[in-house]
C-alpha cells in the first residue's frame, strides 16, 4: 500500500524544528507542505500557501500548526506497505513476599522499624501489610478480567518454605483469564491462593526472581505477547545479600531478551530502596529518565514504586499502582509485522507507526528517544525487545488509551518520522 499523504499534528510534533518527514507517494511530483505554522514542513516542490516551517527543496509557508506532505522527497519514490497492528496481550506473573513482616501494620499504625523487632500487629483493629496486599491483588486480578487484550496472569509467594526457600515456577500457573469474573476458574484460582496465604520467614528476592526469570525464558513459546515480572516486597534480600550486583545485571540481561520488571516497595523496604531502585531501571520501567539508580547509599532510589514515603497510604499506593502496571502492560505494544513473503528484511530506520482517531485523519506518532519512554512528555515511540516490538509512549499511548475507536498500523518501508535527541 502507498501512502499518499501524512498528516503530522502539533499535538505531536509542536515546534520540533528539524524532523524527519517521510517520502511517501503515489508519484514523484512533491507538491505542497500543508496544515499549520510552527514545525519544520518538507517538500519537494515549492513551499505551500499554508505550509508549516520549512520546505526540504521548497520555500516556507505562512501559519498553521501541523505538517502535512503531500509527494516525494526531492523527487523520490516511498512505496510502503502498512499492516493493522492490535495491541500484544501480556503474560504477568506476580512474585509477592509473604514473608514475616507482612504481619505488621502499615504506617502510621506501626513503623518499620518497630516491625522488624516484633513482626506482628501492634494494632488489631488495624489491617496488617498482607491485608492490605491481599484486598489490592484481588481488585487488580478481577479487574483485569475487563482488559482488552485479555492477560494472562500467575502467582508466586516468597519465600515457600517459612526461611529462605523460593519458588522456581508459579505457585498459580500463568494462563489467561476469561474475561467473565463469574465464572473463571483461573481467576478463582488466583484469588483462592491470595487467601490460604500466611506471612513468615525470611526475603529471598534474588532466588525468586532468577527462578521467574527462568522460568519466562524457558516457557517463552507458551505466552503470546508480552513477558512481565511484577515483584512486590516489603524488604531487603535477607538470604543472599552478597548477590544483589548479580540479580541487578540479570534484571537488564531479562530485558534484553522481552521479560521486564515491575518493583513495588512497601513499608518496610525503605533500607532496600538502592537495590529495588536498580532492579527497576534495568528491568525496563523505571519512574523517570533521571531517577536516581546509583546504588548508594542504601536508602535512596526512586526507580521502582516506592510505597515507604511519609504520608503515603500504603493501601491507596498500592491500588493505584497495580492499576497503573495494568494499564502499562496491556495497552500499548505491537509487534513490528513481518514483511511479505518476498520482501527484504524490516529496516528499522524504515518503520512508521500509523494512528487514526476516530472520525480524524491518519496522523504518524513520530520515533521519540528524546527521553524515556515512560516519560508523560514522550509524545511518539520505541523500539523494545531488540527492535522487533514497539512501545507506544507517554503521551501517545495516553492518546490511544483515551480513544477506544481508533486504530494503530504499523508501515514498512518509509524513512521514519522521528523527534531529534
Amino acid at each position: 500500500m502507498k501512502i499518499a499523504k501524512i498528516t503530522i499534528t502539533a499535538a505531536i510534533l509542536g515546534a520540533a524544528l528539524g524532523a524527519i518527514i517521510p517520502a511517501c507517494s503515489d508519484d514523484e511530483t512533491g507538491t505542497t507542505a500543508t496544515g499549520g505554522g510552527g514545525g519544520a514542513g518538507a517538500s519537494s516542490g515549492s513551499g505551500g500557501s499554508d505550509g508549516g516551517g520549512i520546505g526540504f527543496d521548497g520555500g516556507t509557508g505562512a501559519s498553521g500548526a501541523g505538517v502535512a506532505v503531500d509527494g516525494g522527497l526531492d523527487g523520490d519514490v516511498c512505496a510502503a506497505s502498512t499492516y493493522s497492528a492490535d495491541p500484544l496481550p501480556a503474560a504477568m506473573l506476580f512474585l509477592v513476599d509473604r514473608t514475616g513482616s507482612m504481619n505488621c501494620n502499615a504506617p502510621p499504625v506501626q513503623t518499620s522499624a518497630n516491625c522488624e523487632v516484633n513482626p506482628q500487629k501492634v494494632d488489631q483493629n488495624e489491617p496488617s501489610k498482607w491485608e492490605i496486599t491481599h484486598d489490592a491483588l484481588t481488585a487488580a486480578f478481577q479487574g483485569l478480567e475487563s482488559s482488552t487484550p485479555l492477560p494472562s496472569v500467575g502467582v508466586a509467594y516468597f519465600n515457600n518454605d517459612n526461611y529462605c526457600g523460593f519458588p522456581t515456577s508459579p505457585d498459580v500457573d500463568i494462563l489467561a483469564l476469561s474475561g467473565d469474573a463469574q465464572t473463571d476458574q483461573h481467576l478463582a484460582d488466583l484469588l483462592t491462593s491470595l487467601t490460604a496465604v500466611t506471612p513468615q520467614g525470611s526475603t529471598p528476592i534474588i532466588g525468586t526472581m532468577m527462578g521467574a526469570f527462568n522460568y519466562l525464558h524457558q516457557n517463552a513459546p507458551s505466552f503470546e505477547g508480552n513477558r512481565f515480572v511484577v515483584l512486590l516486597t516489603d524488604g531487603a534480600e535477607t538470604c543472599d545479600p552478597d548477590s544483589m550486583a548479580f540479580l541487578v545485571q540479570k534484571a537488564e540481561e531479562a530485558n534484553w531478551t522481552g521479560v521486564r520488571s515491575f518493583v513495588l516497595g512497601a513499608p518496610g523496604s525503605e533500607g532496600a530502596r538502592a537495590f529495588l531502585s536498580q532492579i527497576a531501571f534495568n528491568g525496563g520501567t523505571p519512574s523517570s529518565p533521571t531517577c536516581d539508580h546509583s546504588g548508594s547509599p542504601a536508602d535512596a532510589g526512586d526507580c521502582h514504586m516506592d510505597m515507604t514515603l511519609p504520608n503515603m497510604d500504603f493501601a491507596t499506593e498500592l491500588a493505584a499502582n497495580l492499576q497503573a502496571i495494568s494499564a502499562e502492560a496491556l495497552s500499548c505494544i505491537f509487534d513490528v509485522p513481518e514483511p511479505d513473503p518476498g520482501d527484504p528484511p524490516v529496516d528499522p530506520t524504515k518503520v512508521n507507526v500509523v494512528y487514526t482517531p476516530p472520525n480524524g485523519p491518519e496522523e504518524y506518532f513520530p520515533q521519540d528517544y528524546s527521553t524515556t519512554c515512560d516519560d508523560p512528555t514522550n509524545q511518539g515511540w520505541q523500539y523494545i525487545d531488540n527492535n522487533t516490538k514497539i512501545q507506544l509512549c507517554g503521551a501517545a499511548c495516553d492518546e490511544v488509551k483515551n480513544n477506544p475507536g481508533a486504530t494503530i498500523s504499523i508501515e514498512l518501508g518509509c524513512q521514519t518520522v522521528e523527534i531529534p535527541t
